[in-house]
């Protein structure tokens, strides 16, 4: 049910976006100066309505997506880590000539 109230919301979402894309398709000066609207000092345009946020949404996806990215870093040492002692025992074991069984560990138990 969480996820398709979410799936619905993200598509009215996207929808709604679809629909701003395409009704503010006429060119406009976006302006970034509150003391001077006849001549501002910093400005972008003419343009699209839309792309101003279009690339906001685009610069902020992929802004998420590097913090992730970073955030994850322990994560992927920690594994790579594993999979090196992974693959040292492996060695080990097949060094040693004998292959792990399910009941080995039953023989050790029993044994104390």
């Amino acid at each position: 049910m969480r996820k398709l109230l979410s799936t619905a919301l993200l598509g009215l979402l996207g929808l709604a976006l679809v629909v701003f894309f395409v009704a503010n398709r006429q060119p406009v000066v976006i302006s970034f100066d509150p003391i001077s609207t006849d001549s501002p000092a910093l400005f972008v345009g003419p343009m699209p309505m839309f792309v101003l946020p279009a690339i906001t949404l685009f610069v902020g996806f992929f802004l998420g997506l590097f913090a992730m990215w970073m955030s994850d870093g322990s994560l992927r040492q920690k594994a790579r880590e594993r999979k090196r002692e992974i693959k040292r025992l492996k060695t080990e074991l097949d060094l040693a000539g004998t292959s792990p069984s399910p009941s080995a560990g039953k023989a050790v138990a029993l044994r104390r």
